[in-house]
C-alpha cells in the first residue's frame, strides 16, 4: 500500500529558553477500491488529524535547536500511520530526538517493562522500546483516532529525561 507524506509545518518548540524548530508532517493514503464479482466497495483513508495540542515545558540541552529538510524523512513503522499528524523535535545535529504522532496509540506492541505516567492529567504507559526508542501512548476521551497520542524518542535518551519531557507536557487547546 502506499504511503504519502503530505503537507510539512514547522512551529516553534522551546528548549531551555532557546528556540528551535519542529516540523509536522500529515500522512495520508489515497482511496482505495476492492472488487468482487457481485459487488464493489469504495474505502476512503481517514480523515486527517490536527496536530497535537500540547506544548513541551522542559526538552534536554541539545534538543529542539535542530532544522530539517522533511522531505529527506523516511517515514518509520511509527510516523507511517495513515491520517496522523506528526511533529518532529530535532536534535541540534538535526537528528530527530522526538516524534509526536495524533491519531494512533503505538503502532508496534513492545515486549519490555511499561510503566504508567500522567500527561496533563492524563494516564500515559510508556516504556523502552527493543530498537532502542521510548514509547509512549494515551488517548483522550471519548476516545476516538484523533484523541489517540503516541510519542517517540529516538535513541539515545536518558529514562530521566523521557519522564521530565512527560511529566512537562502541557495541553493547550485543540
Amino acid at each position: 500500500m502506499k504511503r504519502l507524506l503530505v503537507g510539512v509545518l514547522v512551529v516553534a518548540a522551546c528548549s531551555n529558553g532557546t528556540g528551535g524548530d519542529t516540523t509536522t508532517n500529515t500522512s495520508t493514503l489515497p482511496s482505495t477500491s476492492t472488487s468482487t464479482a457481485s459487488a464493489t466497495t469504495t474505502t476512503s483513508p481517514p480523515r486527517d488529524c490536527p496536530a497535537a495540542p500540547y506544548e513541551m515545558t522542559f526538552l534536554p540541552t541539545g534538543v529542539g535547536d535542530g532544522e530539517m529538510d522533511s522531505a529527506s524523512l523516511e517515514p518509520d513503522v511509527w510516523t507511517s500511520v495513515a491520517g496522523t499528524n506528526t511533529i518532529f523535535v530535532l536534535r541540534d545535529d538535526d537528528t530527530v530526538a522526538i516524534a509526536l504522532i495524533r491519531g494512533t496509540l503505538p503502532a508496534v506492541d513492545w515486549p519490555g517493562e511499561k510503566g504508567e505516567t500522567s500527561i496533563d492529567g492524563t494516564r500515559a504507559v510508556v516504556g523502552p522500546h527493543p530498537d532502542g526508542a521510548w514509547v509512549a501512548g494515551w488517548f483522550e476521551e471519548p476516545g476516538e483516532r484523533c484523541d489517540q497520542y503516541t510519542m517517540v524518542f529516538y535513541p539515545p535518551w536518558a529514562p530521566g529525561d523521557v519522564e521530565e519531557v512527560l511529566v512537562g507536557m502541557n495541553r493547550v487547546g485543540g
